[in-house]
């Protein structure tokens, strides 16, 4: 892939004047990576897809909270329920090695290090220097526990770009308690402040349950995230994870409405809102799949459905079949496992007769699955209608 690293790659009239100052330093930095986030917007316009790669490489994670959405690929669940180890061949830095130069043949831009817990890995900075910071624009999620300021600035020199930071409610004993470890929030604050200082990008996020929207609590976190000056990633909670056992904490339309009403005054975002200019809607695919820690690649966080494993399958291939696949590939404008009734109910059918996730390809997603209109089918990367 060949890109400029001139002025006018990094100019997008979409971005807000503190974000195209980050690019600009980005472009002193590490050129060819700024380079290529500037290009995301002209490979969409071209029909082609840059999702965000998530790398769960390891579930390890000092937490056990109470919506998780992994808890049930973790080796803790499957000691506690069915006294089972997971034992398929677990991904390695020749994988990551891999997958960072097919990603980058794509023209794919950015990496997300996820979990668990990703700070408690022994091997974080092997797993950084493996997806290659030079050429991919490197984000850690964390629960903020051991974020403090020596840690953060460590991370900020191997190349970690973003953190992006758990804070479930602005209440302390509340977000302590929702994520069952006192004295977290105390840990998120601290997080906060040496996250800015080594200067990290920094994204807060939070888990939205049914009525929360609506309280006091919740607007006042939207008001300090942006008074901080970073951006509050609302995730929704859904009936995947630790929360099939709490379907009360599934949000309705009217919480989703409230949310997109706030971001018109707030640094408030969902996975659904536009960004830079582009509306994705279902970000399936076309703007996120997840690695999980045996190779499996599924759509979103939150769909236990593969489309393939990296160790035998190429990514180019993966996305093509999630691109061709009639539930993940073309536009919707509502959220596939959170909104779509038919979805949901065929996912916890399918998921519910395994004990190790995701479910492999052919037996969720197949190849059976494909996007047909009026005798057409969707060319994976380009998605120009050609006669079957």
């Amino acid at each position: 892939m060949s890109l400029g690293t001139n002025d006018t790659v990094l100019l997008n009239p979409n971005l807000t004047q503190g974000e195209a100052k980050k690019r600009g330093e980005l472009a002193r930095r590490r050129p060819y990576v700024a380079a290529k986030l500037a290009n995301i917007s002209a490979m969409e316009e071209a029909g082609q897809i840059s999702p965000i790669i998530r790398l769960e490489k390891s579930y390890l994670c000092n937490f056990q909270c109470t919506h998780c959405s992994a808890e049930y690929y973790m080796d803790r669940h499957l000691e506690k329920t069915i006294q089972v180890k997971d034992e398929r061949p677990k991904i390695d830095y020749d994988d990551i090695r891999k997958l960072s130069k097919e990603a980058d043949e794509l023209g794919l831009a950015r990496f997300v290090i996820t979990g668990g817990e990703p700070l408690v890995m022994k091997d974080f900075d092997q797993v950084v220097a493996a997806i290659d910071p030079e050429k991919h624009y490197v984000i850690t999620d964390t629960n903020g526990w051991f974020l403090d300021d020596a840690r953060a600035k460590h991370i900020k020199s191997i190349g970690v770009e973003k953190v992006q930071m758990s804070l479930d409610s602005f209440i302390e004993a509340d977000h302590d308690k929702f994520r069952n470890k006192p004295g977290s929030y105390k840990r998120v604050m601290r997080g906060v402040d040496a996250a800015l200082n080594a200067g990290l990008n920094l994204l807060l996020s939070t888990v939205l349950v049914k009525g929360r929207a609506k309280t006091q609590e919740f607007h006042d976190l939207c008001k300090y995230a942006t008074e901080k000056g970073v951006g509050l990633y609302v995730s929704y909670a859904k009936p995947t994870g630790s929360c099939t056992n709490h379907p009360e904490f599934v949000i309705d339309k009217e919480d989703a409405d409230i949310v997109r009403e706030l971001e018109k005054e707030y640094s408030v975002f969902t996975h659904m809102t536009p960004t830079y200019g582009s509306f994705k809607g279902c970000i399936t695919v076309k703007g996120i799949i997840t690695v999980t820690s045996t190779g499996e690649v599924t759509p979103c966080p939150y769909i236990d459905f593969s489309f393939g494993n990296v160790k035998s399958t190429s990514l180019k291939e993966i996305l093509g079949r999630g691109m061709r696949n009639p539930w993940t590939g073309p536009y919707r404008p509502d959220c596939l496992i959170g909104e779509d009734p038919l979805f949901i109910k065929k996912h916890m059918e399918v998921t519910a007769k395994y004990t190790h996730l995701p479910v492999p390809y052919g037996e969720g997603f197949t190849d059976h699955d494909s996007v047909i209109e009026d005798g057409k089918t969707y060319v994976p990367f380009d998605r120009t209608l050609v006669t079957v």
